[in-house]
């Protein structure tokens, strides 16, 4: 059975705390937790303290985002590399720790560095028992090439940056599906990075479901819209994003 998730952050200033419990009461059943240098998550809690307060409200982790400043150094064979790799491999041991199975990270274009340092840190998380997925930034086909060098990386499909490359249908889930350990889901008008709710933009939502299910996709459905001028209130914009996943996914 898939559960639904959200983005632990979704863009309200709210003290971490009482974001958690407002995610609870919507009937959400996990939290997609990211490094907290990366984004404001209001008051820079660590990661330790948002699996705190997810425990407290015996929420799950849909999964643990890698820092995504060191991303552009996993492309270099020297500079900053042994850094980048270091650094991805200490966040999938820590994931680790707290029980988390899955590990989203960024990627540049895929090059040879690219793929010899994935390698190194996929093999490592393989080793721990988590599944290192790479988020779709670039292309349609981004990660031909990396998945047929590196046959223990993951995918996890945002359908706000496919709709910025002409896949408004889930076609790029449907490429890797062997690969498909999380999800990423939102609208967007096809030229920027929106991230708007679903069904307030022009993805094509019913066909990704129809494709998943065909699929025998197994992940978390997790909601990565961010407030907008129509939702001022935290628990609107939560009630209403987790009956639309319910209403295309259930």
């Amino acid at each position: 059975m898939n559960d639904f998730g959200v983005y632990a952050y979704c863009g309200f200033d709210l003290p971490a705390e009482e974001r958690f419990k407002k995610i609870k009461a919507a009937g959400f059943e996990k939290v997609a937790v990211w490094c907290h240098s990366d984004f404001n998550t209001n008051s820079g809690i660590s990661e330790y303290e948002q699996f705190k307060f997810l425990r407290e409200q015996s929420l799950g982790v849909s999964y643990a985002h890698c820092p995504i400043k060191y991303a552009p150094y996993l492309a270099n064979k020297y500079y900053g590399a042994k850094e980048a790799v270091k650094t991805h491999k200490i966040y999938v041991k820590s994931a680790k720790e707290q029980g988390v199975s899955i590990c989203v990270a960024h990627l540049p274009e895929v090059n040879a560095a690219v793929i010899d340092n994935v390698g190194e840190i996929a093999e490592f998380a393989e080793a721990q028992g988590v599944k290192l997925a790479f988020e779709n930034l670039t292309g349609k086909a981004p990660f031909d090439e990396l998945f047929r060098a590196v046959k223990n990386a993951y995918f996890c499909y945002d359908t706000c940056h496919a709709l910025m490359f002409g896949d408004d249908s889930g076609e790029m889930a449907e490429r890797y599906m062997d690969r498909l350990v999380a999800t990423h889901l939102s609208d967007g008008d096809g030229v920027k990075d929106c991230h708007f709710m679903p069904g307030k933009g022009r993805y094509r939502f019913d066909s990704l479901a129809e494709k998943l299910k065909k699929g025998g996709y197994k992940g978390d459905f997790v909601l990565e819209a961010f407030q907008s001028s129509e939702y001022s209130d935290i628990s609107e914009f939560l009630s209403e994003g987790k009956a639309r996943l319910e209403e295309i996914f259930g």
